[in-house]
């Protein structure tokens, strides 16, 4: 980000190209819209770069990041709320070979398999999203992006004691939600 800061050529191509897939990622779990979440995940790079004078390396870089992020979804949620909208997304985008698309099976596995899987992940997504705010962001950093608990804490400015425990209770309530859909013997 110094390199940003000191307008170095292609410093900023790195930046995207290193944080894109996680901010992106995080977009997509949230709202399970591909090209909305390309869009606030460009949002998020545009506003980074349009502070990048501004910028002061006191905590980490990812951190800085990681409140921009949560802004921007923020202002999306909110935006959502105020003005709902429903999509129109055909099932197989158009530009996808078929044998790439995830709905489409190979003939070595049930037919349903991918559906039931998709779905799953749906239900997962759904249950993830009804967490409380801070629950929901730590299992998204520690899960989904692979943060040690120190790193959630680090994030969220909580000590690793207490992002412990708030993934403990937010694990809790996953289980509640998800009770329903484990398969028993």
């Amino acid at each position: 980000m110094l390199r940003v800061q000191r307008d170095e050529p292609g410093a900023f191509a790195e930046l995207v190209n290193q944080y894109w897939t996680r901010i992106f990622g995080r977009f997509y779990r949230c709202f399970a819209d591909r090209q909305e979440a390309e869009d606030l995940a460009q949002d998020v790079f545009l506003r980074l770069y349009r502070a990048r004078k501004r910028y002061q390396p006191r905590a980490r870089f990812g951190t800085w990041l990681f409140h921009i992020t949560q802004n921007v979804a923020r202002n999306a949620l909110r935006l959502r709320k105020r003005h709902p909208c429903v999509r129109l997304n055909p099932a197989v985008p158009p530009d996808d070979d078929p044998p790439s698309h995830p709905f489409l099976s190979d003939g070595s596995e049930a037919p349903s398999r991918s559906l039931e899987l998709s779905e799953l992940a749906g239900v997962v997504r759904a249950a993830v999203s009804d967490l409380a705010g801070r629950q929901r962001t730590a299992v998204e950093l520690h899960q989904f992006q692979d943060r040690t608990y120190a790193e959630v804490a680090a994030e969220m400015e909580m000590t690793p004691k207490a992002a412990k425990s708030l993934l403990y209770r937010a694990r809790i309530q996953l289980r509640a939600l998800l009770t329903k859909y484990m398969e028993t013997p």
